[in-house]
């Protein structure tokens, strides 16, 4: 998976839920959990971003935050 190709998941993912990305629905992605070292990549820049707010993860997993959530799509 290319990182455009992650970012545009993530921004799937976002759409379908109300601007809401969270660790499970990630990690529980196939297409998502083949790629953990791209995902997270994109996954932080979004979070660094305008108009994102993001939840440091404070328990196990591999995805980085808790849950993203993208105020304008």
């Amino acid at each position: 998976m290319t990182y455009e190709q992650a970012q545009e998941a993530l921004l799937s993912l976002a759409r379908g839920n109300g601007g809401l990305i969270t660790a499970a629905d990630v990690e529980s992605d196939e297409e998502l959990a083949s790629d953990q070292p791209t995902v997270s990549a994109a996954a932080r820049a979004f979070a660094g971003s305008t108009n994102v707010f993001a939840v440091p993860r404070d328990d196990e997993g591999w995805f980085p935050y808790s849950e993203i959530r993208i105020t304008i799509l």
